[in-house]
């Protein structure tokens, strides 16, 4: 299986660029109607900030709205109408001309069109690290599927909820702790923080039962200068006898790649583990 979802991470600013741009579409289509016009799926997943999953088969030149029964749709230029059973959950800006469906309400909104890992990677994006893109909590949406117990895709959402964590920082992130999880190793830690000489460092992921510690490459990390960070970074953490797995795009490409290096991981942890134990007879 290939990945459905893009695995670069948004930066703030792309993150505001995407909003203002749906601000606009949005605006102009709601300008073409008399009747509210409440927007969700794709649009409001760029809306909040979240990836789109890459072979969903939404329309990306289409504004998605939605409302509760099919004899209300309308007929809007470029925009298109689904039927959505869940609780109806919106937000508006003075300044908008349209709706937009809160954020738990647009992930529960593309179970139908996404995988569960999709739904855990969205999920986990609308609930980032960085205080000033988190939209939404995990709690959030596990009571949202409370409080919608008939939409279609509900099963899906609710196969998705174990995996996904608050405040991680990117889709390689959720696709490595999915991974880990369903190995039987257990489910690591997000943003482990581990404490330096003069700090303390962040790894991504990390089972501290062992010491052992992953490390998401993207590309950003071929900056010579990044690159310098990350060997002193690496450094103090092997210091303080913490064994570091970096792990790469290629790495979580394919079945094939993502099972060589569980298969590594297992090793690693396995081994780890046991000498943990060994030292505290």
């Amino acid at each position: 299986m290939l990945y459905s979802l893009a695995m670069s991470s948004f930066t703030h600013q792309q993150i505001i660029a995407n909003r203002r741009e749906e601000r606009q579409r949005c605006n102009d289509a709601a300008a073409r109607t008399n009747a509210p016009l409440r927007i969700g799926y794709i649009n409001a997943l760029r809306y909040w900030g979240a990836p789109v999953p890459q072979h969903c088969a939404l329309s990306l030149d289409s504004i998605h709205a939605c409302v509760p029964k099919p004899n209300i749709r309308k007929r809007v230029q470029g925009v298109i109408f689904h039927t959505f059973s869940g609780k109806e959950d919106y937000r508006k800006q003075d300044y908008e001309r349209f709706w937009v469906c809160a954020p738990a309400m647009a992930w529960a909104q593309m179970a139908r069109h996404a995988t569960i890992e999709d739904l855990a990677i969205i999920g986990a994006a609308l609930m980032r690290r960085d205080r000033r893109d988190k939209v939404a909590t995990k709690t959030d949406l596990e009571r949202y599927i409370d409080d919608s117990p008939r939409f279609a895709g509900r099963a899906a959402c609710l196969a998705a909820l174990p995996y996904i964590r608050e405040d991680t920082d990117s889709p390689p992130e959720t696709v490595l702790l999915m991974l880990l999880t369903k190995s039987g190793l257990g489910c690591p830690t997000p943003n482990y923080r581990v404490e330096v000489d003069g700090g303390y460092r962040l790894l991504d992921l990390a089972y501290p039962d062992c010491n052992v510690g992953f490390d998401y490459q993207g590309a950003y990390h071929a900056d010579p200068a990044q690159m310098r960070a990350d060997a002193a970074r690496f450094n103090q953490l092997h210091h303080q006898r913490w064994t570091i797995m970096q792990v790469t795009a290629d790495d979580l490409r394919t079945d094939e790649s993502r099972q060589r290096l569980l298969s590594m991981i297992i090793d690693v942890v396995t081994r780890q583990r046991h000498l943990a134990a060994l030292r505290m007879l």
